[in-house]
């Protein structure tokens, strides 16, 4: 183990500032999408539930009501639909359309920053390669080209940026778009739900 940690500290000091800046990067991109997978996961858990609920009713009532937990998007579009049924059908589906916009928003979000994270990784490493290659030819300019170390070092430095960049990256882009599906996947069920739930919701 301790191996293992003094072979990744030497990669890092052989890789420049760069190296740690993706490692930063990559982090919070990492922390990005554990945080929307456990948020898709435990919306998923209650939408099959709230979705067989109102089909197989043919109206809503206080009693179902008390089901729709406002701590998840669908209950909450849920409680907008029933607290606006006396504005009639028209004035209900208005309400549930603001709603809806805001709840899919709520579910989009950080998506965005995980994308420009994946994307901007191998950028970042790219940027390493060219200090890295900056290194080895001011080497060669003070240094000649009788110490093959002094251009080694530099050549390392790019390889390693390089190479961290798109490790860092291909996994993070991939996860990302299964993260994507699953939130559109979320979002048309809560379509299907709020729909169907106004066509149950008693109105004036």
């Amino acid at each position: 183990m301790e191996s293992l940690i003094e072979h990744l500290r030497d990669l890092f000091q052989k890789g420049g500032p760069v190296q740690y800046v993706i490692l930063a990067a990559s982090i919070y991109g990492g922390i990005l999408v554990f945080e929307r997978w456990l948020k898709y996961r435990s919306i998923a858990s209650r939408m099959d539930e709230l979705l067989t609920m109102i089909y197989d009713v043919t109206e809503i009532d206080d009693k179902a009501m008390e089901k729709m937990d406002k701590a998840f998007p669908m209950g909450r579009i849920a409680w907008v639909a029933w607290e606006s049924r006396m504005l009639g059908r028209e004035g209900m589906l208005e309400k549930v359309r603001v709603r809806f916009s805001t709840e899919e928003l709520y579910i989009l979000r950080r998506l965005g920053a995980v994308a420009v994270i994946g994307s901007l990784l191998p950028m970042v490493g790219l940027l390493g390669t060219v200090v890295g290659m900056i290194v080895a030819f001011n080497a060669i300019a003070v240094y000649g080209t009788g110490d093959p170390k002094i251009l080694a070092d530099g050549i390392s430095q790019a390889l390693l940026t390089t190479e961290a960049g798109l490790i860092t990256s291909i996994p993070l882009l991939y996860i990302h778009q299964m993260l994507t599906d699953q939130a559109e996947l979320i979002t048309r069920k809560m379509d299907t739900f709020s729909t169907h739930l106004i066509q149950v919701i008693p109105s004036s």
